[in-house]
Parts: C-alpha cells; structure tokens; sequence
C-alpha cells in the first residue's frame, strides 16, 4: 500500500510539475483555457484580450426605409423577425435595394453592440487577399507560398499556391477538436495561443495540395499571415487602411494573439451586425459601397466563382448553387434545410448560425 501511495504521489507530481511547466510557457493560453471553461454559458464567452480598433474616421450608415414605406411586406419582415426569435437569433438585418427594411435585435442586444463573427472573417481575408494583390504585395494566386514562408523553403508545403489557401485545398492536417489543454494538435492550441505561427508552420501535410476540398482554419490563417508579411505591415492596419476605413465601417476589433502580436484572420472580427449587413451590400454591388470603389469588381468576381474541386465554396465564400452536394460540407448543425430560392446566391457564414445572405437577383442582403 505504501509503494502504490509513493508511485500515486510521484505521478501526482510529476503532473503538477508538468503542469506548471507549461504553464510558463504560454500563460496566455492557460488564462483564455480557464476562461473559456468558466463563461461557456455565456454569448460572448471567449476572452479576445487582446484586441486592437480598427475603426473608421469616417463612418457611414446604409438607408433606412421609413415607417410604412418599406419595399418588403411587412408581414414578410415580422415572419422573418419570428423566426430568427425563435431561434434565439441576436440580430437580424435585412437590406433591399440598398435600403435597411428592418433592424431587429434580440433581448439585450442593440446596434452598437460587436459580436464575434466566427468564420464569417474568412471571406474578408479573401478580400484582403485580393487588396493585396491589387496593391502588387503578392505577385500571383499561383505563387508558391514558400515566396512568404521561408521556413518552407525546400518542404513539399511550401510548393502549395496562394489559391490552394483560398480554395481550402491546401493539404494540410486538420487541428483536433479536444478540450485537453495540452494537445499540441488542438484547435484550442491554434486559437487561443500567445503565437499562433510556430503552430501554423508545425502543421503537416496530408494529402497534395488542390486535389480536394478540404475547409481548414489554419489555411485562412496561414492567408492572413502571408498578407501581413507580404504587404510588410501588421495585418491590423493594413486591413482598416485598405478596407474598413474605405468602407465607412463602425467600431470594430481584430483579435491579437498577444500585445503587438498578429491578428487572428480565421475567425472573429468584432463588429456590428450592420457592418455585416454592409460587407454583404458592399460584395452584392461588386465591391462599391457609398459610390466608392473599394475592392476590384473582377476581384470580387474571383471570389464567388466556383473551385475545381468543390461548386459550393469559391475563395473563402460559400456559394448556394453548389451547396447542394453536402459531402464536402463541414459539420454544422446550422446547415440549411431546405434548397436555397435564388440560385444566385453566395454566403458568409460562421459556425452556430452566423450568416450573410447575399443575392443579386433578389438585389437583397
């Protein structure tokens, strides 16, 4: 008994040595993991300490239809409003013609109030990427991303092209969904530690690059890190400078992996569910918004084009007509379930229900 107690109390410090151990070396992560378990229960749940603004200087608001001159029936937009109550929706915008139809939100939410926007960011860093190329920082989409990752140099990853990140056919090993601290592997890791790169750059890869469709965080991340390093300015503000601030965009945060770190580009932009509304009117109008050229009209085009390997997803955006095939669909209990009206339409959409809708022949967001 006393040998089992003995090896019972090594073992136990032997794990709280360890413990401490990797404690120190990512306090950061630890902090956001204990956070996460303590405020799970809550909307905003996740610690995104630190953030940086990336606010315009010269905000804009889309139109709004006055009281009774709405171009939607009203009951249409009470239905709408319903539904999204019913399924315990935080906000709902509905924009046609250009113009707001209706601004509802949910109890204890408003107009001011940032929301993190899950994968919905993806298909800005699409539009980043396209930025990026206008302004020459990246030559082309067929650049073999060993250009801007030399510790690729040499390493069959780094033969991988721009667009192989975009199309989410970059080959590379899924991160694990686990809540065990300390899995090197995990989608926690990847998220919450005080530097994302060593554990973007130690991925693997596992099958060639731009044979399939495979949706992947760490290829939208490893995007933002090749635009950051092209363009040779933190991610943050070359993303207010380039689009926010150009599109009239309110306040909003980017999530830092630590102070003066690297923005998180997978996931999480905090902003409005207006300023969602207006990305989504801003993409309908093929990159104008406010008279306004943001982005490259051909750009946008790029984006909602199909992929090779997959009709449902272009650059970072998900496409109606092709969403029909669910083999290559993520696991998402928020999957529609039924056929999509208009085959026109392309979507941004976050994991637990977070979507942008956009039609043009609807001529709606």
């Amino acid at each position: 008994m006393k040998k089992a107690l003995g090896a019972l109390a090594l073992l136990l410090l032997l794990g709280v040595g360890y413990l401490n151990y990797d404690y120190l070396q990512d306090p950061v992560y630890w902090r956001r993991w204990w956070d996460l378990l303590s405020y799970a229960d809550q909307p905003d749940h996740m610690n995104f300490s630190p953030t940086v603004s990336v606010k315009s200087d010269d905000e804009s608001m889309l139109p709004a239809a006055a009281p009774g001159e709405t171009s939607i029936r009203p009951d249409a937009l009470r239905a709408a409003e319903n539904y999204a109550r019913d399924f315990d929706s935080f906000a709902l915008i509905v924009v046609h013609r250009g113009i707001v139809q209706t601004e509802w939100y949910g109890d204890g939410w408003r107009r001011d109030r940032l929301t993190q926007s899950q994968s919905m960011m993806k298909t800005l860093t699409a539009v980043m990427t396209g930025l990026a190329l206008e302004d020459g920082h990246i030559g082309s989409l067929d650049d073999p991303v060993s250009l801007y990752f030399p510790e690729w140099q040499g390493d069959p990853r780094g033969a991988m092209r721009v667009r192989d990140l975009l199309w989410m056919t970059s080959g590379l090993a899924q991160s694990r969904f686990t809540f065990n601290p300390f899995a090197r592997d995990s989608s926690f890791r990847f998220l919450n530690s005080s530097d994302r790169l060593p554990v973007l750059v130690a991925t693997s890869l596992v099958f060639e690059p731009g044979s399939k469709f495979d949706y992947n965080d760490i290829a939208a991340q490893l995007a933002g890190t090749l635009i950051e390093r092209a363009a040779g300015r933190p991610y943050a503000e070359y993303f207010r400078e380039r689009l926010w601030k150009p599109m009239g965009g309110q306040s909003a945060e980017l999530w830092l992996d630590r102070e003066g770190g690297s923005a998180m580009t997978a996931c999480c932009l905090l902003a409005s569910a207006l300023d969602w509304a207006k990305v989504g009117v801003m993409l309908k109008d093929r990159g104008r918004i406010d008279g306004r050229q943001v982005v490259p009209a051909d750009w946008i085009e790029q984006m909602i084009s199909p992929s090779p390997n997959y009709a449902g997803y272009g650059y970072f955006t998900w496409l109606g007509p092709g969403m029909v095939d669910r083999a290559a669909a993520p696991g998402d209990a928020g999957w529609q379930s039924e056929p999509f009206a208009v085959d026109d339409l392309f979507i941004l959409q976050g994991y637990g229900g977070q979507r942008v809708y956009v039609s043009r022949s609807a001529d709606l967001v």
